[in-house]
């Protein structure tokens, strides 16, 4: 990953001033992969801003991996921002481009334990009361898509209940292709709630909770 030195200062200035907690970067790479290689650099030079990143990097074995199994992630490569038990933020591809400063940004606020979430936002969240899972399809050279992101992110960091899954749509054709991805950012809320396009802060964890009443309105319904 190629950084300029006012990317590499404003990156030692961030991991400086919030990280709190060691942060673990959990690779799952594949022998022979140009995107795994990838993948490997971004976190090394990340990892190379702060002491409190440290790295995991581990052969995806064709998905016969046990910890992959155990975490029931089924494609590689992939990035797993983990810190004791929390291993609820992945990422599924290499985070280039405007994607950058929505996963660092997901780095150093998983360390501090602490997001800047609203009290509103943070109360449709506090209502989801079933595990919730959300994909965001996104593209390096997408301006709208590090928003969606952060939201995503900062919903897994602040509830158990919720995992948060960043695609690149174009690493990941086929996944994109099953979910009918025609433009990015492409929000999927526990398999049943598509949104294309940005949404607010507010009015993602709205749609959220309205995805986990449908949820449960279709098991138990």
């Amino acid at each position: 990953m190629m950084l300029s030195d006012t990317d590499k200062q404003a990156l030692e200035r961030k991991f400086n001033s919030s990280m709190r907690d060691d942060i673990t970067l959990l690779l799952f790479v594949e022998d022979g992969s140009a995107i795994s290689d990838e993948l490997m650099n971004f976190a090394h030079t990340v990892a190379s801003f702060s002491l409190k990143i440290k790295l995991d990097i581990q052969k995806s074995e064709g998905g016969k991996n046990q910890k992959m199994k155990d975490l029931k992630i089924e494609r590689a490569p992939v990035m797993i921002l983990s810190k004791g038990d929390f291993f609820r933020i992945r990422y599924y591809g290499v985070p280039s481009g405007y994607e950058v400063p929505s996963v660092t940004d997901a780095i150093a606020e998983l360390s501090a334990a602490r997001t800047p979430l609203s009290p509103k936002a943070k109360a449709s969240l506090a209502s989801v009361r079933r595990k919730a899972n959300i994909k965001v399809f996104v593209l390096p050279t997408c301006p709208f898509c590090p928003t969606v992101v952060r939201h995503a992110c900062r919903a897994a960091i602040e509830s158990t209940k919720v995992t948060a899954e960043i695609i690149d749509a174009q690493i990941f054709a086929d996944l994109a292709a099953r979910h009918s991805v025609m433009g990015t950012p492409k929000i999927i809320l526990n398999d049943n709630l598509d949104i294309t396009g940005a949404v607010q802060e507010v009015e993602f964890f709205e749609r959220l909770k309205d995805s986990d009443i449908s949820l449960i309105d279709s098991i138990y319904g």
